[in-house]
């Protein structure tokens, strides 16, 4: 695994993403088991899947610091990031498509997120132990309720401007490449943020 860095940001070479950890039972919940019995044939599904993730996980973490100058007046800090785990999960899920491997892709698709979801929490420790005397006071995501998906492309090219060699895509329709690739924005500041994105989110995944 690997994760990219610059001028701009170089201590993101110190985020430690060996040791990326995915939970069993969360990728279950995802698969809609969270309030009854697991089959032993999903369940050993997901435990090979789990198993295996690491060989094709490509981990790539972009981070640039943006002009507070742009953002609300109680904003201290504030970063643009996008971060992938490569396509190679995009492939082997579209492999057991073809060959009707249904389950494996389903349980491949939700430990993709899983693992997502454990980069997202990587990176915001990694700012808070960095600016420690900071909150994280805003998480935003194109596609939140007051930030339209078209913003994808904005954070997309003032984080490309900083790289030289970035390896997402943005189509047309400000859909990232590869699938499983995240935008969105940190604003550190004296206020702390303990609501969860998912406590906001009306379509609950479990």
């Amino acid at each position: 695994m690997s994760w990219n860095n610059n001028e701009n940001m170089p201590y993101l070479e110190y985020i430690d993403l060996e040791d990326i950890y995915i939970n069993k039972d969360t990728v279950l919940k995802f698969l809609g088991y969270s309030n009854r019995k697991v089959p032993e044939m999903i369940n050993g599904i997901v435990e090979e899947e789990i198993k295996s993730i690491k060989s094709i996980l490509n981990i790539k973490v972009y981070v640039s610091e943006i002009d507070i100058d742009k953002m609300p007046k109680e904003c201290k800090k504030a970063f643009a990031i996008l971060y992938t785990v490569g396509d190679k999960i995009d492939i082997k899920m579209k492999d057991y498509m073809k060959n009707c491997n249904m389950m494996a892709g389903l349980a491949l698709d939700k430990i993709g997120i899983v693992c997502l979801d454990y980069i997202n929490e990587k990176i915001k420790m990694y700012l808070k132990e960095t600016y420690s005397n900071l909150n994280i006071s805003y998480e935003i995501y194109p596609g939140d309720k007051d930030f339209k998906v078209e913003n994808q492309k904005d954070i997309y090219e003032y984080v490309k401007n900083k790289y030289d060699n970035l390896e997402i895509e943005i189509n047309d329709y400000h859909q990232l490449s590869p699938i499983k690739s995240v935008a969105m924005l940190i604003l550190m500041g004296d206020k702390e943020n303990t609501e969860s994105r998912c406590s906001k989110c009306i379509r609950k995944c479990f």
